[in-house]
């Protein structure tokens, strides 16, 4: 039949294991210590980045709101310009209509105004202060009406140069107008482009600022882990050390009582051998002899 018996570990076996302990749990602490100083630096660092990336994003929505301003602009002053142009158009082609009509209208006239008024005056002068045939006058009057008639021509035409001079004027104006606006939406347009690229460079540097922050959040965890871990291991230790130090405690003690027994049996020899013998027994041996005798009154 096998016996089952537990091997006690030695007390150099135990010393040993309890240096190692204590060499190793000394390190966890300083690794305990440094992982916490490291970690409150990455968090100093992640929440510093993501201090940044609030302040960036906040600086793209303003450069966005300026952008989409600015286009919204340079929209308002295309439809203007595109306006203005159609309206130059449309009085230009009335321009070139009335030009047409100017110019058929002159080649019907004749003489000129100031000469004809100066005749349909003089005529009616002559009617007004001469004793004329009614023949003559009836010749007179028909003259008259015929440079009325002359005279009606040239007004026409008259009208029709100052509507000329008035819609080329209107279509100068129209046309600086349009060109304003095309000055002005390019301008705006170049504005917006310059507002968007140093946008994209904002959103770049986010981008990257974000990563960055990730990163350090990321460090932190596996840094927390870490420590937890390490701590848990250090726990550990300290529970093996102390249970260490029981169980020296304990050697420690039973070693002291089996030395004690071994010098009480052997009083407790001599003091027999004296018994037998006749000899006078020490104090140590009396005490020896008597402690037995205790023990085997308290057993009975």
């Amino acid at each position: 039949m096998e016996s089952n018996t537990v091997t006690e570990p030695s007390p150099d076996r135990l010393y040993s294991e309890l240096d190692n302990l204590r060499h190793t749990s000394s390190g966890k602490k300083r690794e305990i210590t440094e992982l916490r100083r490291e970690i409150e630096s990455t968090v100093k660092e992640r929440d510093q980045l993501n201090d940044d990336v609030k302040t960036i994003a906040d600086e793209i929505k303003e450069l966005r709101a300026k952008r989409d301003s600015l286009n919204a602009k340079v929209k308002e002053l295309k439809v203007k310009r595109d306006e203005l142009r159609v309206a130059a158009t449309k009085k230009r082609e009335t321009l070139s209509k009335l030009l047409e009509q100017a110019q058929h209208a002159s080649e019907k006239l004749q003489g000129n105004m100031s000469d004809l008024v100066k005749q349909i005056t003089h005529l009616e002068w002559q009617i007004q202060t001469t004793s004329l045939a009614p023949k003559t006058e009836r010749s007179i009057i028909g003259r008259i009406a015929e440079l009325e008639v002359h005279l009606a021509k040239h007004k026409e035409l008259k009208n029709v140069k100052d509507r000329l001079l008035k819609l080329r004027v209107e279509v100068g104006a129209l046309r600086i107008q349009a060109q304003t606006a095309h000055e002005e939406l390019t301008h705006l347009a170049e504005e917006s482009e310059k507002v968007h690229n140093e946008m994209q460079q904002k959103v770049k540097i986010l981008s990257e600022k974000k990563k960055e922050a990730d990163a350090k959040h990321t460090a932190f965890i596996a840094k927390s882990k870490q420590r937890i871990e390490t701590i848990v291991s250090l726990k550990s230790s300290i529970a093996r050390i102390d249970e260490i130090r029981t169980q020296i405690g304990d050697i420690k003690t039973s070693t002291r009582s089996d030395k004690a027994e071994k010098v009480k049996s052997k009083y407790r020899e001599a003091a027999e051998e004296k018994m037998r013998t006749g000899g006078k027994l020490s104090f140590e041996e009396f005490q020896a002899l008597m402690a037995d005798s205790v023990t085997e009154g308290e057993e009975e």
